[in-house]
């Protein structure tokens, strides 16, 4: 079982310890759609090992590579461009070590500074604040998120200085649900990415994955909200097109018969079609020219006077 008292006790998950980090693609990803489903799948395979007092979980992301994963504890968290790594309170977006960063990135984690400050409320709400010189961006996914109004208003989600806004409506996301049930086929994986929040730093770019740095951060709590309106289904079955249904055969065919055959025939030809597919009755047995007895010495044999 996973401690995660030892977790947030230092400063650096097991991903980024002092041994260099292989140049393999265990922690990268070409579609956010596929980066998303992981994550919520890793949360909901540890999800008995998860404290009551947990409320997000946050992975560092330098473009499209994971460097850093974290359970937040602590009632406020601050993300800033320390080298600190994490400490249960803190996060130090240039404390993890990445062998493919690149000049760009490094640039711009130099730039992060004091970053932001995000905690969660008595509601289930995730709240940030900037408190950075530099740009913090918030990234809307989808359409339909649980992202508050607030900051869908923002110019490319930019936010204010010192200005808390919520980054995580509750209550939204209790709506999306709520009207996803009603739906005749109901989309548990479309409102599992939306506990999903992302926030980038210093720079903006149109595909999250080409973002020099950023972070996720998964709400648990509306995860836990989620599983007990929509508890998830354990190895589903694959849908079943019912265009592709095998076809059951009418009364009078044979489902023996062979495809292509034309055993599905009809009109005056059905009965002369279906016939194909039976062996040919064999002619009657002569009892004149073969005798019953069974041996070739008692066979009658018939020549024409020609040859006699």
């Amino acid at each position: 079982m996973v401690s995660r008292r030892k977790i947030l006790s230092r400063s650096r998950d097991d991903l980024h310890l002092d041994a260099p980090v292989p140049e393999d693609e265990e922690d990268i990803w070409y579609h956010k759609e596929k980066l998303y489903k992981e994550h919520i799948q890793e949360v909901l395979n540890k999800w008995q090992s998860i404290d009551d007092e947990i409320w997000a979980k946050i992975i560092v992301l330098e473009r499209n590579r994971r460097v850093a994963k974290a359970y937040a504890r602590a009632p406020v968290l601050t993300v800033n461009g320390s080298d600190d790594g994490f400490d249960g309170f803190r996060i130090g977006l240039a404390g993890f070590e990445n062998p493919m960063r690149d000049s760009k990135t490094e640039d711009a984690k130099r730039q992060i500074g004091q970053g932001c400050k995000v905690k969660m409320d008595d509601s289930g709400n995730i709240l940030v604040k900037r408190i950075a010189k530099s740009n913090v961006y918030v990234k809307i996914a989808s359409e339909e998120n649980a992202i508050s109004s607030d900051i869908l208003k923002l110019p490319n989600g930019s936010l204010e200085p010192e200005k808390p806004v919520k980054l995580f409506d509750m209550k939204k996301f209790q709506q999306n649900v709520s009207r996803e049930m009603r739906r005749a086929y109901p989309d548990r994986r479309k409102l599992e990415c939306q506990c999903i929040s992302a926030i980038a730093f210093v720079r903006n770019e149109q595909d999250i994955l080409e973002s020099p740095c950023w972070i996720m951060l998964i709400n648990i709590v509306a995860m836990d909200m989620l599983k007990s309106k929509m508890p998830p289904i354990k190895n589903p079955r694959p849908a079943i097109d019912i265009r592709n249904r095998p076809r059951i055969p009418v009364p009078d065919e044979d489902p023996y018969s062979i495809a292509g055959s034309g055993s599905s025939g009809s009109s005056g030809n059905g009965n002369r079609e279906r016939s194909r597919d039976k062996p040919p009755k064999l002619p009657p047995r002569d009892n004149s020219i073969y005798a019953t007895g069974g041996g070739l010495g008692k066979m009658k044999v018939i020549c024409p006077k020609s040859l006699l």
